[in-house]
């Protein structure tokens, strides 16, 4: 039996290209595929980001602001927020490694289940 790795796409939102990669690291170090797709200024240019990259997670490093909508288009997909100030999203955090926190206990739950790439 394969174990397939968690696959995460990591974008930017409001806030300095670049945030992004430190959390991409310490996810790629603990055994998850990250694809960064950079900043993205809009919900649909990470809407249609998503849909090319079929992630299992999509993670956004934002700034002040955050994507309206997101969740409603993509509701297949797990979403995070990370930044400061308080957030809609569901899963929401304060600092990188509580959302690399996070994603690990999510790998763990859903490492047997096969993407929609494999199904």
């Amino acid at each position: 039996m394969t174990r397939r790795l968690l696959r995460v796409v990591l974008a930017e939102f409001d806030i300095a290209e670049g945030s992004a990669v430190a959390l991409g690291r310490l996810l790629r170090d603990d055994g998850v595929e990250v694809v960064y797709s950079g900043r993205l200024g809009t919900t649909e240019q990470l809407v249609r980001t998503a849909e090319q990259e079929d992630p299992d997670i999509l993670g956004v490093v934002r700034g002040a602001s955050e994507p309206e909508g997101l969740a409603e288009a993509l509701p297949e997909v797990l979403l995070f927020a990370v930044g400061n100030g308080p957030s809609r999203f569901e899963n929401a955090f304060g600092t990188l490694e509580e959302a690399a926190n996070w994603v690990s206990g999510v790998r763990s739950h859903t490492v047997e289940t096969p993407s929609d790439r494999v199904r």
